[in-house]
């Protein structure tokens, strides 16, 4: 098109390679273009601070620069530092919104500002105020502007033609008289003073606007305890009720096993001939068989209720620890985070905020992927290991209901399952000798014996690797972090998928995140339970 239409051969044009990337090009879009996560002057601080020009040595700009430079910036663009800057996306007008969006390319000291329709759907007055901003910084700054608009009149004042225009529309008076008042209307007023700026209550000190979440560990801090705190109740009541439901299942199905029967039945018919073989009788003494029945049924009794005491707890520790706690954890954290992050990023897809950001010279994918997955790497494991924890401890209390064992038992079983030794010869030799130099050996022969990362079993550091990543620990620590790595993957590539998305399609990217994410999640599932069959 350039070549057609201007004669402009794109081959041949070449930037000066003294001017960073980062101030080459700019964007102000057709539709709002600003981080509706940020206020305006967040928006702008973040612009500002990714401006390479802009920066002032390696430690870059203080806190009282970057507040000055905002200020100046949304003055520039006729928005209030103090009334303005606190205001979010939703909360500003077509054309402040349009002002504030361009204050972001301004802060960026931009060369070349592509501006798609930048008038569209703004009012006459509104409109000549953001053309009158926009000849400033052509004529002041030298920015070259490719305007792409639909209102020639007010492209014409861009140009610096508005006289001549008013002119050429001379023939109607009221017109001309109009855009005079208007010039009048649109025209800047700075702020001199701040008297009438909200200040702090206690202290007195001006109130200056939030600008929170610019950077990646606001972002970390807002998104850790979004996934952890508005998550956990739901985790809790799933695991209560997935925990009184296996527990009180696996006490009702041990109380009804009863093996007496079967036992003493075994017994009569072993031990009868040997009876016979004894004692030469043909009939057995009937107080023989009683004082065996007795003797059986008291062994019974004495070795039954433990051993259902120690299955119970043993059940209850693997199937919480090894298997269905994680499953269950990332199967709702898939839909609750997986989900909720797809429609985050989904939604800065269709309103162009990620284009926005690829223009400022930040990495979309940096500013919302990296903190939302190091947050739910934190936030995952510990609501795995809440909910698992409260479904231990039920167990504990429904047990003894049902006459299988008792709480303090059930926690000293569950406690030895989950914190098996390691059959690492390190750990073993440190557990054996009970310090450095124990048993005659020197400092150095006791280094060399606990650095042994092998296993006791194997010369293999690979089944020493299978030994620590199966640890019960280990395991529940590595599926928790494994499953929502790859719900936050698939969220990712589902809400990145379509570059020009519509808002119409982000319903359809959730789900797609949510069904992906859940059946990824069962697949992976499945490979770590062939990796625990390995161990044993």
């Amino acid at each position: 098109m350039l070549r057609n239409t201007l004669g402009i051969e794109i081959e041949e044009c070449k930037w000066n390679e003294s001017i960073p990337e980062g101030e080459r090009v700019g964007m102000l879009f057709q539709t709002t273009s600003l981080l509706d996560s940020l206020t305006v002057a967040g928006n702008v601080c973040m612009a500002l601070e990714n401006c390479p020009s802009a920066r002032t040595g390696n430690g870059g700009m203080t806190e009282q620069q970057k507040r000055t430079n905002i200020k100046r910036l949304l003055e520039t663009v006729g928005l209030d530092y103090i009334r303005d800057g606190s205001k979010r996306v939703a909360e500003l007008s077509g054309g402040m919104a349009r002002r504030a969006s361009l204050a972001l390319q301004l802060a960026q000291h931009k060369h070349v500002i592509v501006l798609d329709e930048p008038f569209a759907g703004l009012d006459y007055g509104t409109a000549v105020g953001v053309a009158k901003e926009l000849e400033r910084i052509r004529r002041e700054r030298g920015t070259a502007l490719l305007l792409i608009s639909h209102e020639p009149e007010i492209v014409g004042i861009v140009m610096g033609r508005a006289t001549s225009l008013a002119q050429s529309n001379g023939s109607n008076k009221n017109c001309a008289n109009g855009d005079k008042s208007l010039d009048s209307i649109v025209t800047l007023q700075r702020r001199k003073v701040d008297d009438d700026a909200p200040k702090d209550k206690i202290s007195g000190k001006l109130q200056h606007p939030s600008v929170f979440g610019k950077d990646a560990h606001h972002r970390f801090i807002t998104k850790l305890l979004d996934y952890f705190l508005f998550s956990l109740p739901l985790i809790l009541l799933t695991f209560l009720a997935a925990g009184l439901a296996i527990s009180m299942l696996s006490s009702d199905i041990l109380r009804r096993v009863d093996v007496t029967d079967t036992v003493l039945s075994v017994v009569q018919r072993e031990i009868k001939p040997l009876i016979q073989m004894f004692t030469g009788e043909e009939d057995v003494n009937p107080m023989y068989t009683m004082m065996i029945n007795m003797k059986v049924r008291g062994m019974l009794n004495t070795t039954i209720p433990p051993a259902k005491a120690t299955l119970y707890a043993l059940g209850m520790a693997k199937l919480f620890v090894l298997e269905i706690g994680p499953l269950i954890t990332a199967l709702l954290l898939s839909g609750r985070i997986g989900g909720s992050y797809s429609g985050e990023v989904a939604t800065m897809q269709a309103t162009a905020q990620n284009k926005l950001l690829l223009t400022l010279g930040i990495s979309p994918v940096m500013w919302t992927f990296a903190p939302s997955l190091l947050a739910s790497w934190i936030a995952s494991p510990l609501l795995t290991l809440a909910g698992t924890l409260l479904a231990l401890e039920i167990g504990a209390h429904v047990g003894p209901q049902y006459g299988i064992g008792d709480v303090e038992g059930y926690r000293q079983e569950v406690w030895e399952a989950v914190f098996v030794p390691l059959r690492i010869r390190g750990v073993v030799s440190w557990t054996e000798n009970e310090g450095w130099e124990h048993g005659g050996r020197t400092l150095m022969e006791s280094v060399y014996s606990y650095l042994d990362l092998r296993c006791t079993f194997s010369e293999t550091y690979g089944d020493a690797l299978i030994e620590l990543a199966t640890h019960p620990v280990c395991f529940h620590l590595i599926k928790s972090i494994v499953f929502m790595t790859i719900s936050m993957g698939v969220a990712e590539v589902a809400a990145r998928r379509k570059a020009d998305l519509t808002p119409r399609g982000v319903p359809k990217v959730i789900t797609t995140s949510v069904v992906g994410g859940s059946l990824m999640v069962i697949f992976a599932d499945w490979g770590f339970s062939q990796l625990l069959l390995k161990r044993h």
